[in-house]
């Protein structure tokens, strides 16, 4: 028998579910981490922390490198004693985290001779036996890389507002950034948070002490400009903060943030008047790009770009052009880069300002630009003369317009008359969940915004997309309650919260809950015909989703298909998110329905959308990946089956929020490890799925049903490894699990009752398959054919041929009364047909229906597909036969010959070598072989299957039994042709 395509757990991605994050933590806030190994460390720390705040000490080699090897985003500078650099220096040299290296010991030309002169470390700065020496270089080199940090969002003018690629969505999230900032209130409290945790995160700190000391006393809105120059903790941890998007640490700054941007738009003012007639400036900055940085800048001529954050320029040219040009033994793979920059001084939109009067440091002639300005990429060249790439853009305020842009497909909200839910909206989108709860949460908190309704219902939407079905429930309610004892009513409102509501009740899977809330969406859009289609649209969409899960495939496509039509009719582009959600989903119903060529069109449709419209990491699109992988594994395509799991394990990997879509991915690869037949790899996939599902204790209840998958194809993995007692361990573990679902519950029955038929246990196989038919009328009708099929089976292996026949036949008309298509359901009736015509040695029919399974077979199936072996060996049968009937022919020896060797040859390729099946191949070869008289050969294979069996099966088992009789008479033959021999040779 086949395989049930039904019993692998393949789960399928509507929705995102997601592990609950953890809080936040005031740790390693600036660019620099520096790291001291060595096995004696004394004071120093003091000093170094002069440097940068965040210094850890080492004095053992293993626990440092570990350390470093978890770093992910921030830069590393080591230093590293002269014994311990030859025990790490080529583990962790390469990693992309390691930018500085620094050797401190007592021997200098030892350590350089070892070191220096290999060339092989090339990120060493130098080798010290000075601590003053090396404190010095530390800090030049420090000092060298917070300049040329500089992080680039770029916005290529064809895409649309809607399309979050990753740099899209950045240089969108910096447009509004400032906009949200602006709108806060500035309070003291604010200040006083600031100070705390800068005190608390500098404490021990004596040089940062005495300036955060020094801020909380003379700390006016007139010094903001003064103090972002002094290069202090304030400096490096707001532009660290802005560089990497971290809300939270921007949310405690935004005291000192806005009042930055506000002096830099006051001298804004005052500098448009002075310049007045000298309207382009040109002003520079100076840096240095690595190569993919560079291919970028030139790969993008004519897009848009912005820093993340302020930028620093100078109007004097040989300061920058100095600055990129300045040698660097950290400037490993770097180019030297001079940015000139053409500015308007008249541009509306633009904040920018010469601040070298407020400056520390005057000299430098600096420019700086405010948060969110844009430029576009003019020209990118390499100047031969002065050995430098040369990046000209211009500044522009066509930011301002891709902002109106998307505040314009955000306009619901901004009719509620607020920016600051649009950003945390553009958060959301961008997949950033855990800081879109962390905004929203910030704002409720302080109450910034009197529609409490919005904020509950935008944090209830980001712990739904975490995974937190419970809490988004509560805020769900919470916003109910809140619309209900509202004086007037918005149905419009009231209908997206109910919408909201039978989302998290489907998630729940209380499927019936969930329908009556979308169903009373549809209701308040028929009572309300003003309020906008989409409203239903959702409905539609979520309902088809529903009567998906709970099987009612021709109702579902009704109301996917209906959704589809009004959202094509009404989203303003085919290319949305929305629109991508709903063509997945359709293509989930093909899929389930086993229509692959439909369900691939749709489920490319929804993926290649999501791939325009969303960050390359975002979570929807590991989603995608995955049902277009589950779909090219059906279509028997491995190398694009694997490149796309592996493609969605690495995106939930990396999301903090994903952690339970993980096993998703581990389960689908255990069914592409099965197919492909190696068991083993199969078993530890599911092993590491099962692990993830049991130590989620917040939400094991909910994934008791994907639990109780994972241990059903524990189950199927090991009995198609032939290790039937664990295969029945699993199995009646998942019968625990399915209590609730009938459907599954029989289908392990079944599962169960193969194990037996393998064990040749035939009256405890037949009871749990009469188990089944007594539940007939709760299970689908697929189901039954198929356990008919397997007691066929065993009839025919009992010797009660008619019965069987009757009931392979009763099999035949049951499937093609489901389904006009032939399949490998049909395969293996007519093989088993075949095989029980040749026992009733009926060979002319037996050859007919072999013929007619393996030709399907041929046709479905890849090469190497055991299946097809299966058939080869059958076919084989019936020619050795039909050899013995014709009294020896030759022809029909040799087709028998070939067609058993074709047969052992796929079964090597694609089973274990001590699978039943390969016993069963070696028992044929050894049988033909005796037939043609070739008995030491016919006892080579006998061995060869009974060395097989004695692995799998006791030794009182049916086919153990049937070897052994062959055995013996290949060993009377072995031994009546040498007693031949030896006679012949006495009477010579």
């Amino acid at each position: 028998m086949g395989n049930d395509a039904n019993s692998k757990f393949r789960r399928i991605s509507h929705l995102t579910a997601v592990a609950k994050s953890t809080s936040y933590a005031f740790e390693s806030k600036e660019n620099v981490t520096l790291i001291w190994l060595d096995k004696s460390i004394d004071t120093i720390r003091t000093a170094l922390r002069g440097i940068t705040h965040y210094v850890l000490l080492y004095t053992e080699v293993e626990p440092c490198i570990k350390y470093i090897r978890s770093v992910v985003g921030d830069r590393i500078f080591l230093i590293v004693s002269g014994d311990y650099s030859e025990q790490c220096l080529d583990q962790i040299h390469d990693l992309s985290q390691v930018d500085s290296i620094f050797v401190f010991c007592a021997n200098i030309l030892k350590s350089k001779e070892k070191l220096i002169d290999s060339k092989h470390f090339s990120k060493i700065i130098g080798i010290f036996d000075n601590e003053e020496q090396l404190i010095k270089s530390v800090r030049e080199e420090f000092d060298d890389l917070n300049q040329q940090l500089a992080a680039f969002s770029l916005y290529e003018k064809q895409k649309s507002t809607r399309d979050l690629s990753k740099d899209a969505a950045s240089f969108l999230w910096f447009q509004l950034f400032k906009d949200v900032l602006l709108r806060m209130p500035r309070l003291e409290d604010a200040k006083r948070e600031m100070i705390e945790q800068c005190q608390q995160y500098y404490r021990g700190n004596t040089e940062e002490l005495k300036n955060i000391d020094e801020f909380t006393q003379t700390y006016t809105y007139n010094d903001a400009i003064r103090w972002y120059t002094k290069q202090c903790f304030i400096h490096r941890l707001c532009n660290k903060a802005l560089r990497t998007q971290d809300i939270e640490l921007l949310y405690i700054f935004r005291y000192y943030i806005q009042d930055l941007c506000k002096r830099l738009a006051v001298e804004h003012e005052s500098f448009r008047k002075r310049e007045k007639y000298q309207a382009i400036l040109k002003l520079y900055h100076g840096l240095k790009l690595t190569k993919d940085e560079l291919i970028r800048f030139q790969s993008n001529v004519g897009s848009l770009i912005s820093t993340n954050g302020f930028l620093s320029t100078t109007r004097n040219y040989d300061l920058a052009l100095a600055f990129a040009l300045k040698t660097s033994k950290r400037s490993v793979d770097v180019y030297p880069t001079l940015f000139i920059i053409e500015a308007d001084i008249l541009l509306h939109d633009v904040v920018f300002a010469d601040i070298s009067s407020l400056s520390t440091y005057p000299e430098e002639e600096k420019v700086l630009f405010d948060i969110g300005c844009a430029f576009k990429i003019d020209q990118v060249i390499f100047d031969n003369s002065k050995n430098i790439w040369i990046v000209h853009m211009k500044l522009t305020n066509e930011a301002r317009s891709i902002v109106k842009t998307y505040l314009e497909a955000n306009r619901r909200v901004m009719e509620k008359g607020n920016i600051l839910l649009v950003f945390g909206l553009l958060l959301t989108e961008m997949g950033q969940y855990h800081q879109a709860q962390v905004y929203f949460e910030n704002l409720l908190s302080s109450n910034m915004i009197d529609d409490k309704a919005s904020l509950h219902t935008n944090i209830g939407r980001v712990k739904f997309h975490q995974g937190l079905f419970d809490e988004a429930l509560m805020c769900f309610k919470t916003v109910y309650d809140i619309q209900r004892h509202e004086k007037t009513l918005d149905y419009q409102d009231l209908a997206r919260t109910l919408n909201n509501l039978g989302l998290v009740y489907l998630e729940q899977k209380n499927y019936d809950l969930a329908l009556d809330f979308h169903f009373d969406v549809v209701k308040i859009y028929k009572q309300h015909l003003e309020l906008p289609e989409l409203l239903s649209a959702n409905s539609y969409n979520a309902i088809g989703v529903i009567f998906t899960y709970k099987y009612e495939y021709k109702r579902a496509l009704k109301y996917l298909f209906r959704a589809m039509k009004l959202y094509e009719k009404d989203l303003p582009t085919v290319d949305h998110p929305i629109m991508a959600t709903n063509y997945n989903s359709i293509g989930l119903v093909f899929y389930y329905t086993k229509q692959y060529d439909q369900a691939l069109d749709y489920c490319l449709k929804a993926l290649n959308i999501r791939e325009k419209v969303l960050p390359i990491s975002h979570p929807h699109i590991a989603d995608s990946c995955n049902n277009v992988a589950l779909i090219y594994h059906h279509l028997n395509e491995y190398e694009k089956t694997l490149d796309l799991f592996q493609r969605s394990l690495k995106i939930y990997e990396e999301s903090r929020d994903k952690k339970m879509r993980i096993p998703i991915c581990w389960n689908n690869m255990g069914l592409l490890s099965l197919d492909q037949h190696n068991y083993d790899q199969a078993i530890e996939y599911y092993m590491k799925a099962l692990d993830l599902y049991n130590n989620d204790d917040t939400n094991k209840n909910i994934h008791m049903e994907e639990i109780g998958f994972t241990i059903d194809n524990l189950g199927v993995a090991y009995e198609m490894k032939s290790d039937f007692n664990n295969a029945l361990i699993y199995y009646r573990q998942g019968l625990e699990y399915q209590s609730e679902s009938p459907e599954r519950f029989v289908r392990i029955l079944i599962k169960i009752g193969n194990i037996y038929q393998k064990q040749g246990d035939y009256d405890s196989a037949l009871d749990h398959y009469q188990k089944v038919l007594n539940r007939s009328d709760t299970i689908v009708a697929e189901l039954i054919p198929s356990v008919l099929m397997s007691m066929g089976i065993i009839y025919h292996r009992k010797h009660q041929n008619d019965l069987a026949l009757e009931i392979y036949k009763h099999v035949i008309s049951i499937r093609k009364r489901l389904s006009s298509n032939e399949d490998l359901e049909l395969a293996w009736i007519y093989n088993n047909i075949g095989c029980l015509y040749d026992d009733m040695s009926d060979m002319k029919r037996a050859l007919k229906y072999q013929q007619r399974g393996y030709d399907i077979r041929r046709k479905l199936l890849p090469p190497s597909h055991p299946d097809l072996a299966t058939s080869l060996n059958n076919l084989g049968r019936i020619h050795q036969e039909l050899a013995h009937c014709s009294g020896g022919d030759q022809v029909e020896y040799d087709k028998a010959l070939k067609d058993y060797e074709a047969a052992l040859r796929i079964r090597l390729k694609s089973l274990p070598i001590d699978h039943s099946d390969v016993a069963v191949s070696y028992y044929n070869l050894a049988s033909l072989h005796l037939d043609r008289q070739e008995y030491e050969e016919a006892n080579n294979q006998i061995q060869k299957a009974l060395n097989v069996q004695r692995k799998l099966f006791s030794a009182h088992h049916p086919d153990i039994r049937q070897t052994i009789n062959l055995e013996k008479k290949i060993k009377i033959m072995l031994d009546y042709r040498t007693n031949q021999s030896n006679q012949g040779e006495n009477t010579a």
